[in-house]
């Protein structure tokens, strides 16, 4: 635990230091440093367009994510259930989740056009499949011998779910919503890009749009940490369930 935590302290520091030297020895137009980039960052967080970005990619983001983990967990736990029916949604999911998903982002928009709705069903289409696979396995997974016994037992539905089954799925379900949270960024960014009046992705292509070289590193930054601190929350969570477990 105690090195987990000093790599994850002293990586931002060695990224940043190498950030400096690199921009040091290269033009700071083409290639702004660390302290360019948080001037950039400050320039973008003194508008309030940026700011309602910022509220809009957040709002949309945690939307996304409960989602596709709700709907991810229910799907994969009903289908992992059945061996029968394991087998049969394994490979399509597993084949479906190889096609790059911002090659069919017109597809979505010709069915929902373009809105915050196409953006939120986009995010959900990355983690959502990820989700429902890792669960799913998890439950094919459970030992069979924990249910036998409670059936030997005829223990009642809901207590084989609260004592066996749910225990067994935790620390599946906190590695997926750790996974699902990553997705979920990127198809909300990548469709943000594409198609959006607001939000992170829409003024990332803004600053693309004006060469504003240094407010574009100051938000990669900026949507890195947001993206990374919940990361890191959620994987300190799930070291403490599975060692709950």
């Amino acid at each position: 635990m105690v090195d987990e935590t000093i790599v994850v302290l002293a990586l931002p520091a060695v990224v940043l230091l190498i950030w400096a030297v690199i921009a040091a020895l290269v033009d700071n137009v083409v290639f702004p440093g660390p302290l360019e980039a948080i001037r950039g960052l400050i320039l973008d967080l003194g508008r309030e367009a940026y700011r309602e970005s910022i509220l809009t990619t957040v709002r949309l983001l945690l939307l996304s994510w409960i989602i596709s983990v709700v709907a991810g967990a229910l799907i994969g736990f009903g289908l992992g259930l059945s061996a029968f029916w394991s087998r049969v949604f394994a490979a399509p999911m597993f084949a479906c989740y190889c096609v790059p998903l911002v090659t069919l982002y017109p597809v979505f928009i010709l069915f929902l056009g373009i809105g915050e709705q196409v953006r939120v069903v986009f995010a959900i289409a990355h983690a959502l499949p990820p989700m429902a696979l890792l669960v799913m396995g998890a439950t094919a997974g459970i030992d069979r011998n924990l249910l036998r016994l409670a059936d030997a037992l005829t223990l009642p539905w809901h207590t084989k779910l609260t004592k066996i089954i749910i225990p067994a799925l935790i620390p599946t379900l906190a590695s997926g919503a750790r996974i699902a949270l990553g997705l979920t960024m990127i198809g909300l960014i990548l469709a943000g890009m594409v198609s959006a009046a607001s939000g992170l992705g829409h003024e990332l292509v803004s600053n693309i749009a004006n060469a504003r070289v240094a407010r574009i590193t100051g938000q990669i930054m900026f949507i890195v940490i947001l993206a990374v601190v919940p990361g890191l929350f959620l994987r300190w969570l799930e070291r403490r369930v599975s060692r709950y477990r």
